[in-house]
């Protein structure tokens, strides 16, 4: 396409400025002629408007309001060449002009029109011809970037070679940038400020995800071939959002089988390579303290998770996830998962670890959190007083004492089983008709005694802290080899 400026350079055009210079960079896609009162009817945005000057009105006021009128059809300019007996261009309507930034030229009446709309004419096929041949490119490039399987950024950066811009993918929902090619990066680095003259474009079936193209080896003036970019950009994020789907729902059942002992970490310790792990990882729990609900629907599909592919399994009010020990991330999940939200951290896996048991560590280690008002608690790094774990027996007796006691004095003076079927129904990980099976009981007796458990202790079995308190007490008092009944003497 042609803008205004080089069609005023075009001398036998003979074309020069009356108003609105600082707007000649307006790309102009076709021409028109029209001498009727109410132009701004017939005309589209991009359109070049020429005429004699028959439909302009008389008084400076109703030539301003037709100026305005105009301008908010967003044609790119009007090139007036002055038949005999037409009004006189006012001052008012150039004014009008000036203040918005929109070109108004004037031609000789000699001029033919057609000379003028074929130069545009010729302009906007010749713009078609090259992006078509530029889109063609386009796809050669990102099917070639495809083969060689880089990551989503080689691609955009592949694409800023091409089109000679530098691209962005945005967020603007979560205020993130999704992806950056080198060129933007570099810009980024080189220029704290937004630089200015960056287009967006929405990206099809993506919410607020849009396209930003910002001036690189060349000016950003073809909204529609960014627009097919934004077209290919679409496809790469619908087919990584279905993978990451995908990833999460295999990762789920990894995660229960881990938990359940039916699947050992050795096993898994490949996988976890696959999904980007390579480094420490861990078993991190996340919950709020009034037990809200978590938003964990989408949380897979986060900027920050875009590196990884993290084992996560919804568990009531809490999410459970074997993942990368990045305190910093995180915390990052946990702000996008609810107001308030904390973590647990387990200590660092092994492949011989027991998984289920760095759970419960973190799930002890949320709990302190929410005490403490952190965000983030790592299993055994707490220094309160008390010790985040019993550090000695008289440590364990005073826990066993505080938590248990009122469990096994019960049990003791009415043959009751309730530390029995709290230690089982937490070893099941909350499972009520599993436990009820292995104690031999009918699930509504379970339901009851667990109620009798909070009843008697002030802690709910089922609840997060409940259930980080009452296995640090087990697991505490099963270290010391006593019995239960010798550590509450």
């Amino acid at each position: 396409m042609i803008s205004v400026d080089q069609l005023t350079a075009i001398p036998s055009l003979g074309l020069r400025y009356l108003a609105g210079e600082s707007g000649g960079a307006r790309l102009v896609t076709w021409a028109h002629a029209c001498d009727l009162p109410d132009p701004w009817l017939w005309f589209e945005s991009g359109d070049l408007v020429m005429t004699t000057g028959g439909g302009l009105p008389d008084g400076p006021a109703e030539q301003s309001e037709w100026m305005a009128h105009l301008i908010d059809s967003q044609v790119s300019a009007l090139v007036i060449a002055r038949g005999p007996g037409t009004p006189d261009v006012t001052a008012e309507l150039l004014t009008v002009a000036d203040r918005r930034g929109f070109p108004v030229l004037s031609a000789s009446f000699d001029l033919q029109f057609v000379t003028l709309a074929r130069t545009v004419i010729e302009s906007a096929v010749e713009s078609e011809r090259q992006r078509l041949t530029t889109i063609t490119r386009l796809y050669d490039v990102y099917w070639q970037a495809l083969h060689a399987r880089g990551t989503f950024a080689d691609r955009i950066s592949a694409l800023e070679g091409t089109t000679g811009w530098a691209l962005e993918v945005r967020d603007h929902d979560a205020g993130e940038v999704v992806v950056s090619g080198r060129l933007a990066l570099h810009q980024r680095d080189n220029r704290p400020d937004e630089p200015a003259g960056r287009v967006e474009i929405p990206i099809p079936g993506a919410g607020a995800v849009v396209l930003s193209a910002g001036a690189g080896r060349l000016p950003v003036n073809d909204r529609p071939l960014l627009q097919h970019l934004g077209g290919l950009i679409a496809l790469e994020l619908e087919h990584d959002a279905a993978q990451r789907d995908r990833l999460r729902a295999s990762g789920q059942d990894l995660l229960l089988g881990l938990l359940d002992d039916t699947i050992t970490a050795a096993a898994v310790w490949p996988e976890l390579r696959h999904r980007g792990m390579t480094n420490a990882v861990v078993v991190a729990c996340w919950s709020t303290p009034d037990g809200d609900a978590l938003h964990h629907e989408t949380i897979h599909r986060q900027v920050c998770l875009h590196e990884y592919a993290p084992l996560l399994l919804p568990r009531t009010a809490m999410l459970i996830g074997l993942v990368p020990r990045d305190l910093d991330l995180l915390s990052t999940i946990g702000s996008k998962l609810g107001r308030g939200c904390a973590v647990g951290v387990s200590t660092t896996l092994t492949a011989n670890s027991d998984v289920a048991e760095a759970a419960r560590q973190a799930q002890l280690a949320v709990a302190r959190a929410h005490e403490q008002g952190l965000t983030v608690n790592v299993y055994g790094e707490d220094d309160d007083e008390i010790g985040f774990l019993p550090r000695s027996v008289e440590d364990t007796r005073r826990l066993v004492r505080d938590i248990l006691g009122p469990l096994i004095l019960h049990d003791r003076t009415s043959e009751g089983d309730l530390v029995s079927s709290v230690r089982v129904f937490l070893r099941n990980d909350g499972a009520w008709q599993k436990s009820a099976d292995e104690l031999k009981i009918h699930r509504q007796t379970l339901v009851y005694r667990l109620r009798r458990v909070e009843q008697l202790t002030g802690l709910k079995p089922t609840s997060t802290e409940g259930s980080a308190m009452f296995w640090l007490a087990l697991s505490g008092a099963d270290r010391t080899k006593l019995t239960l009944d010798e550590l509450i003497e």
